[in-house]
């Protein structure tokens, strides 16, 4: 859980049984990003992405292990979910003209350090539009265009498309994107560029919230309504036309 006050309170963790709290650590302003927990250095930890960094606390006691170099806004409001990769590093994201940055966390004996492999000053912008990472590349709306960032070497490849602050969701073989207006799309990308395969409206007004897929079933929401859709075997019928929408329920 995130805290809303500093004084070792920036992150809490409750007993989900009794509601106890167990433990409270960290003396930095709370972001919006929701902690996760990992494993980096062969260290099971919670990874808190808070209003000015990113840090680890082990997960059964609450000591701070490591801490990033500041990463923030004009703001001071981190949103995106950090993206934690296989080799222990670990990809941030900031709007409002902050940009991405790779750092790498390392284990040491009882030591850690962190260290920043690259920075992209005000390129690939997620501002509270998390990203999603396949071979290499991380995709995401970057101040609402899809857009595709090399993590070797913190290049944007390209941008095209441009679905507002929607979010984006990456299924078995291709993204889905549901755009701040309410579209879904089905889009086919790679290093080299995007084809957006299949789109259609599925629900009316402003759409922040993400989406969800269980089985072959889509869930969309945002504060004006809710609806599920049948995608059929997976992503595949829709994939096919960009003409008939899934049924709704």
């Amino acid at each position: 859980m995130n805290g809303t006050e500093t004084s070792g309170r920036a992150l809490i963790a409750y007993d989900r049984l009794s509601g106890k709290e167990i433990w409270a650590s960290g003396d930095y302003q709370a972001g919006y990003a929701s902690p996760i927990l990992a494993t980096l250095g062969g260290v099971r930890q919670v990874i808190l992405f808070d209003g000015v960094g990113v840090g680890g606390y082990d997960a059964a006691t609450g000591k701070e292990l490591w801490r990033s170099p500041e990463w923030t806004n004009e703001f001071d409001i981190n949103i995106a979910q950090p993206i934690i990769l296989p080799d222990d590093s670990i990809f941030l994201s900031s709007g409002y003209g902050t940009g991405c940055i790779l750092l790498d966390v390392k284990k040491s004996g009882p030591s850690w350090s962190v260290t920043t492999r690259w920075t992209a000053v005000n390129k690939f912008k997620l501002k509270f539009n998390t990203g999603v990472c396949r071979d290499g590349f991380v995709y995401g709306l970057d101040e609402g265009i899809l857009a595709c960032l090399d993590l070797a070497t913190g290049k944007v490849r390209w941008k095209s498309g441009r679905y507002k602050y929607g979010q984006v969701l990456l299924t078995e073989n291709v993204l889905l994107v549901v755009s701040e207006d309410g579209d879904v799309a089905l889009v086919d990308v790679s290093p080299t560029g995007s084809r957006e395969i299949a789109k259609f409206h599925a629900i009316d007004g402003k759409t922040w919230n993400h989406p969800v897929i269980s089985g072959n079933r889509l869930f969309v929401r945002n504060s004006e309504e809710a609806a599920c859709f049948d995608l059929g075997t997976r992503t595949a019928p829709m994939a096919n036309s960009t003409q008939d929408a899934p049924r709704r329920f």
